[in-house]
């Protein structure tokens, strides 16, 4: 295993902490929060010398295998949460396995938080640092379904449906790239949600926080907002936005056009099925309530920014986060297109059966690849694996006393990496109080939700079997 190599590219990876500490650090200094300072300079530090080490190391970074990909990957998703948590940890707010689950929590964009019961006592950089942590995974998660999961060689993502262009062959003549392009679109996102959100009431740092969490999709807030139904659309549009293929501001602007957006065409429909579903079965809920919770469901993000009641239609949203948006955004979900490659498959053999001379159309989103398989057997594992996360981690609830209904939902919802608010669940699952065992356990899903468990099996595959 290139080791060397892994090192290196997640030194480069870490530039993201640096970055955020040094705007930490200015927003500490500039409104007199003298306070723990030193623990986003200690960050700074830390990260500077991994930076400064990984640089010093000479390895053959081209020379990068499937399982060296993978293992970058997971590592990546192990150690960076590692780093960031150091402000956690080391400012006294918790202990290192509650501040590392915080972290990772925010980093995988799931939202849960040990801090729910003192959010009001946070000073302002710590607030700052947590809303940072989902962006900051965010970017990783992008660049890993690009360059890793993504790629056709091991074929986790099926992004080669929605590309314009072959992709270049060695990952690292490629990741300064997609490194740059990532940070570009999610800057520009940024400052698109910035813009809207100033049209709302609310505090400047509730604005910064939040512009951070819907860009990134996550579940993390500072306090109960309360909102008008204009400010209600205006985050249902921002959400949204946010759950398109990321590098669509990117096409907008001539920036990049590497990829297709017939994913984001088929998505917006579903949304739309999704939301006239809701109409239909419900009754004296406004429509912004109604579009809010549906865009926090399928963006995967799960805040509840609604008083409305949602008991009558939790499975529409429940659903809505399964489906989850598209394959080149911050958003999990099992995505439209596997399950296009699934029925495409299905539709195709019944097909063959009932008249084996038809030509038949084996793609998705009018591209040049066509399905095979291998993609087939690739959506349909994932969609067992998936299952079987659920009935697992299930298990794990009930043993903290949370009722069957409550731990299965929290379930699902974990593996999309969606927060088990009130939304979905009759009540907000507390993780302040659950056993050190489960909360190592919860992390080790939560990192499975993003690398996949088909990942580990690709891992063994490519390291052992061939």
């Amino acid at each position: 295993m290139n080791l060397k190599a892994i090192f290196y590219f997640l030194g480069k990876l870490n530039l993201l902490i640096v970055f955020f500490s040094i705007i930490n650090l200015i927003y500490c200094l500039y409104f007199n929060f003298n306070l723990n300072i030193h623990v986003y300079l200690i960050t700074l530090i830390f990260s500077l010398i991994f930076f400064y080490l990984s640089k010093r190391i000479k390895s053959n970074e081209e020379n990068l295998k499937s399982y060296n990909l993978i293992s970058l990957a997971i590592l990546g998703w192990i150690i960076l949460p590692a780093i960031i948590s150091i402000p956690f940890w080391l400012g006294g707010y918790e202990n290192f396995l509650n501040s590392y689950f915080e972290t990772l929590s925010g980093f995988t964009s799931f939202g849960a938080s040990v801090f729910i019961d003192k959010l009001n006592f946070l000073d302002s950089p710590l607030l700052l640092w947590r809303a940072s942590t989902q962006l900051m995974g965010a970017i990783f998660f992008v660049i890993t379904i690009i360059l890793i999961l993504g790629n056709k060689e091991i074929n986790l993502y099926p992004i080669k449906f929605i590309m314009k262009k072959k992709e270049t062959v060695y990952f690292s003549i490629n990741f300064e790239n997609i490194f740059n392009n990532t940070c570009y679109a999610f800057v520009i996102l940024f400052l698109i949600s910035l813009f809207f959100l100033n049209f709302t009431d609310l505090r400047i740092l509730d604005k910064f926080t939040l512009s951070l969490t819907i860009i990134s999709t996550g579940g993390f807030f500072i306090s109960d907002l309360v909102l008008s139904n204009s400010d209600k659309l205006v985050i249902s549009f921002l959400l949204i936005l946010s759950s398109l293929n990321i590098f669509l501001i990117l096409g907008l602007f001539k920036i990049n056009n590497t990829y297709t957006f017939f994913e984001d065409r088929y998505f917006l429909l579903a949304y739309i099925f999704f939301f006239i579903t809701l109409v239909f079965f419900t009754n004296n809920i406004h429509y912004s309530d109604l579009l809010i919770l549906l865009s926090s469901s399928i963006s995967n993000s799960g805040l509840n920014l609604s008083d409305s009641d949602s008991d009558n239609f939790v499975f529409i949203l429940i659903s809505a986060s399964f489906l989850g948006g598209c394959l080149i955004s911050s958003t999990s979900g099992f995505k439209v297109s596997r399950i296009l490659i699934i029925f495409n498959k299905i539709y195709s053999e019944l097909i063959k059966l009932l008249t084996p001379s038809a030509v038949i159309n084996s793609t998705i989103f009018k591209s040049n690849e066509k399905i095979k398989s291998k993609d087939f057997y690739s959506c349909s594992l994932l969609l067992f694996f998936y299952i079987l996360m659920f009935v697992i981690y299930s298990f794990i609830l009930t043993l903290e006393n949370i009722k069957f209904e409550d731990s299965f939902l929290t379930a699902i919802l974990l593996t999309f990496n969606t927060l088990p608010s009130n939304i979905f669940v009759s009540e907000d699952i507390d993780f302040t109080n659950f056993s050190n065992l489960t909360i190592i356990f919860t992390c080790i899903m939560l990192i499975l939700s993003k690398v996949t468990p088909l990942s580990i099996i690709a891992l063994v595959k490519y390291r052992f079997l061939k």
